[in-house]
């Protein structure tokens, strides 16, 4: 504002993780996590969007990740922010329908960033095979074409795609059991 620099676009991508138990992980490591992941995603939100509303245009492209769309037990305080970051921009999204402002939540796998190199450097648990692990620029590619066309959610990945679908077509009572095994065996 003090530049008058008016944003087009919002690529709001700031996130961070930490894996393990919930009960083995200091208050503040939460607080953090929530703070970035929810706190300063949301301000950034509320001081950008206004302004693209007034002009009826603007793109946003929140970053989410597929641990939105089930419980992560090891990763619980992370999976619990990224759900936060889904509901909001599906919501948002639709708020702003017909204002020339349009919200795409990117919710990507395991992707090969620093953000999960550190995590895993930090913890075992998280040692993954090569198969699962995303690459950058072909998410981010994919982000962007989503947030091009105005695509609600972009899921990259036929493996990803495939967690996400199956998470929502199975019961909940599944869901988080199978989740409970995988996330219990990444800490124990």
């Amino acid at each position: 504002e003090r530049e008058g620099v008016e944003v087009d676009v919002l690529v709001n991508n700031a996130g961070v993780l930490q894996h393990g138990a919930f009960t083995g992980m200091a208050p503040p490591d939460h607080q953090s996590m929530i703070q970035l992941n929810i706190a300063g995603f949301t301000d950034l939100l509320a001081h950008l969007v206004p302004p693209m509303v007034e002009r009826g245009e603007g793109r946003i492209l929140n970053v989410g990740s597929i641990a939105a769309f089930q419980p992560v037990p090891s990763l619980a305080t992370y999976a619990a922010t990224k759900a936060y970051v889904l509901s909001l921009s599906e919501a948002l999204g639709e708020e702003l329908r017909g204002s020339g402002v349009s919200v795409t939540a990117l919710c990507p796998g395991v992707t090969d960033t620093n953000m999960v190199a550190t995590a895993q450097a930090e913890s075992a648990g998280l040692d993954l095979p090569d198969v699962l692990v995303g690459d950058v620029e072909t998410v981010a590619r994919e982000g962007f074409a989503g947030l091009m066309k105005g695509t609600p959610i972009v899921i990259p990945g036929t493996i990803n795609q495939a967690t996400v679908l199956a998470a929502r077509a199975m019961p909940k009572w599944l869901v988080r059991r199978l989740a409970g095994m995988a996330g219990r065996s990444s800490i124990s």
